[in-house]
């Protein structure tokens, strides 16, 4: 509750709902890199097994390993063969001499600077233990006897309107 109170609003809203890219396909989707491409809402819906994708948090930026991201993609970010070649989880993140990996780490070096504060990058693969860690982050989904955070807005509005 003490974050709530001395953070800035900018650190709050990351706290209360992360940012999610696609960063698969960045190559057509991130065409001016002055500004931070387009955001995904916050839903399992919008994962897919054949991506990855990064969350940036108020602590770190998690990628999602999707099982069945393409093996240019696990080569170009992580230097191995493919999927199955991946740790688990995997802190850092290293440059690799090729486009995908220079446009993953511009993206999370724009997303640094906008915050000013450095943070941790975390790599789980969807299969993994860890993966719960990206998931609750996830806020626009239903959890079990829970509302989504859609819901939990309108609520909020039927009550103050």
């Amino acid at each position: 509750m003490l974050q709530f109170k001395t953070l800035p609003i900018d650190e709050i809203m990351l706290m209360v709902y992360p940012r999610l890219f696609s960063v698969h396909n960045l190559a057509e989707t991130w065409t001016d890199k002055n500004t931070i491409p387009p955001r995904l809402p916050l839903t399992a819906e919008k994962l897919t097994r054949q991506g990855a994708f990064l969350l940036q948090t108020h602590e770190q930026f998690i990628i999602w390993v999707g099982r069945h991201v393409s093996e240019i993609f696990v080569n170009s970010v992580y230097n191995t063969k493919s999927y199955n070649d991946l740790p688990e989880a995997r802190v850092g993140l290293e440059h690799h001499d090729n486009a995908i990996s220079d446009l993953l780490l511009d993206l999370i070096s724009l997303l640094s600077k906008v915050r000013d504060v450095p943070t941790t990058v975390v790599s789980v693969r969807e299969d993994s233990r860890s993966g719960s860690m990206f998931l609750q982050h996830l806020v626009e989904d239903r959890s079990d006897g829970q509302i989504s955070y859609y819901e939990f807005l309108q609520k909020i509005q039927q009550q103050v309107g």
